[in-house]
């Protein structure tokens, strides 16, 4: 290989960035995810308990504060989940899946019965 050769396969493995620079960008967005449903948990957590409440209107059809973060919960995680096993192929990912969109249907169901 010349020169040349070397520089032009070094600049196409680099165009992706840094490898240190991808793990602190994929640690941040992680820390932000979990974060931010740690807070939603909390939060549904705190309707559950009475200590927060509230309704939601979408579509002019009300639902309970409850439910909708519950549901924005389990659809974060089947989709989490779900591009997990997307991407690995590990069957525990597909498990954890499927039980996350169990939690929506049946958080759907809670939404439309009332």
């Amino acid at each position: 290989m010349n020169k040349e050769d070397i520089l032009k396969r070094s600049r196409e493995e680099n165009s992706k960035g840094d490898e240190l620079e991808i793990h602190k960008r994929e640690t941040a967005r992680n820390s932000g995810y979990s974060f931010a449903t740690a807070c939603l948990c909390i939060l549904a957590a705190s309707c559950y308990f009475g200590i927060t409440s509230g309704t939601v209107t979408i579509f002019e059809k009300q639902f309970v504060l409850q439910d909708v973060l519950w549901l924005i919960m389990f659809l974060t995680s089947a989709i989490e989940y779900g591009s997990k096993y997307f991407y690995l192929r590990k069957k525990r990912y597909l498990i954890y899946a499927i039980f996350w969109l169990v939690g929506i249907i049946a958080c759907l169901l809670v939404m439309f019965r009332s």
